[in-house]
């Protein structure tokens, strides 16, 4: 969403009040290039000498970074000095903008919040124009650490005495979510860190298995766990106090001897209606077939009048009016349908069990239904797992009847056994959190075991020799299209789709080149095997259209950067974070030379290839 104060008009009152450089954070990347587009025909322009200052300074930047050299926003830049700064631009451009900042030749920067930390990008004055951020495809209010990252860009070290945090008006914009970030303490740091196979694999290769546990006891993961398990613990101990006036008594264990007795207790009506009672899914049914419910029978449909159970009658009756007028008898085990298709229907104690209109009406209705009736989904409930023989015996046997402290435990059971859920509920999360680590370390090694990377005592296999290089996203999914050989015979082109389409991660739409048919055909096979690894591994997107760019681009050598934009709608930022991260991807393949020679050589072309224009400029 843009700024409710018109771009050119935000500048021009930063500049008078002496606000500049300042960094204007906008919501997303389109709103920070609408208003880019704003100052196309402004007139605010800097005066000539500060004009050939920047062209001085882009001109230094270009020379390292040819890629830049034409840029669209250069003539904006160098004549209103502002410019625009976010993901979907070039790792140059972006250089090249935060070397303007710092050397003073910008008076604003239009950016998205992923500028407010991980750059060197100081400014006099910040403008917050939102409270909330877009992630994924809904906005969310920010946090206090991120409030705070905005606002920290605010004042030059060694330069400003202060920095100003202008917060502009708009609808948008919660006040409440931006005064709890500019005065709250920062969200606590939450490790991300995640147990992956190649990582198993590795810590497998360097230590003896038993060693392990102690390595990932002293991470920061395992920390914070342990953390959060010391503070329930605080709360284990207080219900543990509360516990104590209700500890042994007649029973060593009387809480639980009453808990049995309850759930018996509970239990042994649902037993005695199981008995008398139809099936589960008869039983689901019964609430809907009321009066006026249209249902299928074994011969044509009818619409129910009444439900009803006379004595010593196994199953339930339905007493339904038939298309020919008729009004039958029949066990609700008769209905076949049950449709969603119910009519008014006024009620009467005696035959026909409806009023003289409602029974016109039905009749009417009922020939004039349409052939066909949409069905009323009905999930039936899990039939009740009959008791063990033991306990429902036990009850008879139960001892308190003729115990002298009955009259207390009765009193005090309800309490007693709230505390005592809660006590065995804190003490499995503490279990949880203090072995979790290890636990889902544990997980991947009997997974690596069944696939045949680890020996049953935790030794790498051949296999796990090599797949242990793998060290990226879906490595188990790389690892087993390797064995599957699904790469041999792929060329370059074809390897570099694949690996893109698994080193993509974004869902965003866009218009993209056609795949080719060997890409689409390869792809499926990728697709298949990602499936079935779904219970051990998180499958890729593997979007086609991504795949097809990046084939596109080592198919046709002769294509240039600006060709490759053309074919696609992806930003161009987003191009070059693809194909950086499928170089990644190559590179982990290149390593496996002893054991996949000839996919280590497919690799080694395809990044040969991919490595040309704005990707050679970068490291």
């Amino acid at each position: 969403m843009p700024p409710s104060i018109h771009p050119v008009d935000l500048i021009t009152a930063l500049r008078h009040k002496h606000l500049t450089p300042a960094i204007v954070f906008l919501t997303s990347r389109r709103a920070c290039d609408e208003a880019m587009e704003a100052f196309d025909h402004a007139d605010v322009v800097l005066p000539p000498v500060r004009q050939e200052a920047i062209g001085v300074a882009l001109e230094r930047v270009i020379t390292q970074y040819p890629s830049i050299a034409e840029h669209p926003l250069i003539p904006i830049v160098q004549r209103i000095g502002v410019a625009a700064h976010h993901a979907g631009h070039l790792p140059s451009w972006k250089i090249a903008i935060e070397e303007l900042m710092r050397q003073g030749h910008l008076d604003a920067v239009f950016a998205t919040t992923t500028l407010a930390a991980g750059v060197d990008f100081p400014a006099r004055t910040v403008v917050i124009t939102q409270s909330s951020i877009r992630k994924s495809r809904d906005f969310t209010d920010l946090t206090i650490g991120e409030v705070q990252q905005i606002a920290g860009r605010a004042g030059r070290r060694g330069k400003d005495h202060v920095g100003f945090a202008v917060i502009t008006p708009s609808p948008y914009i919660d006040l409440t979510v931006l005064t709890k970030g500019l005065t709250g303490q920062p969200e606590a740091i939450d490790s991300q860190f995640t147990i992956s196979y190649p990582m198993v694999l590795n810590l497998l290769k360097a230590h003896p298995h038993e060693h392990i546990h102690g390595i990932l006891a002293k991470s920061f993961a395992q920390f914070q766990l342990n953390q959060r398990a010391e503070l329930i613990e605080k709360k284990l101990d207080l219900v543990q106090t509360q516990l104590a006036p209700f500890g042994p008594r007649q029973c060593t264990d009387w809480i639980t001897q009453w808990q049995t007795f309850d759930h018996v207790r509970k239990r042994r009506p649902a037993r005695h209606q199981t008995h008398r009672s139809e099936s589960p899914e008869i039983a689901a049914r019964l609430p809907f077939l009321t009066p006026g419910r249209v249902v299928g029978l074994h011969r044509g449909r009818g619409i129910v009048l009444r439900q009803y159970r006379s004595k010593g009658q196994k199953n339930s009756m339905l007493t339904m009016l038939r298309p020919d007028g008729a009004v039958t008898e029949c066990p609700v085990t008769s209905v076949q349908e049950v449709y969603d298709r119910t009519y008014d229907c006024v009620e009467s104690p005696a035959y026909p069990w409806c009023s003289t209109d409602t029974f016109d009406r039905l009749s009417e209705q009922l020939e004039d239904l349409p052939p066909r009736l949409p069905i009323l989904p009905i999930l039936a409930s899990q039939p009740v797992e009959p008791l063990p023989d033991a306990i429902v015996q036990s009850l008879g046997d139960f001892p308190c009847p003729t115990c002298s402290s009955r009259p207390a435990c009765q009193k005090d059971f309800l309490t007693a056994s709230r505390l005592r859920q809660e006590q065995h509920r804190h003490t499995k999360s503490i279990q949880a959190l203090r072995t979790s680590l290890w636990h889902r370390f544990q997980e991947r090694v009997e997974v690596l075991q069944t696939f045949g990377y680890l020996t049953s005592t935790a030794q790498l296999t051949a296999d796990g020799e090599w797949a242990r290089l793998i060290r990226i996203d879906h490595s188990l999914l790389i690892t087993e299209l390797i064995r599957a050989e699904a790469f041999t015979g792929a060329d370059p082109s074809l390897l570099t789709g694949i690996m893109a389409s698994l080193a993509h991660d974004d869902d965003r739409p866009g218009a993209f080149p056609r795949i080719s048919p060997d890409l689409s055909s390869l792809l499926r096979q990728v697709r298949k095997l990602a499936e079935n690894l779904t219970p051990h591994e998180d499958p890729p997107l593997l979007r086609a259209d991504v795949a097809a760019l990046a084939e596109r681009w080592i198919a046709e050598p002769t294509l240039t950067w600006i060709g490759l934009c053309r074919l696609t709608t992806m930003a161009e930022g987003d191009i070059y974070r693809l194909l950086a991260r499928t170089i990644e991807y190559l590179s982990q393949l290149q390593t496996l030379k002893a054991t996949h020679p000839g996919l280590a050589d497919s690799a080694a072309q395809a990044l040969a290839l991919i490595r040309r224009g704005v990707l050679e400029e970068l490291p």
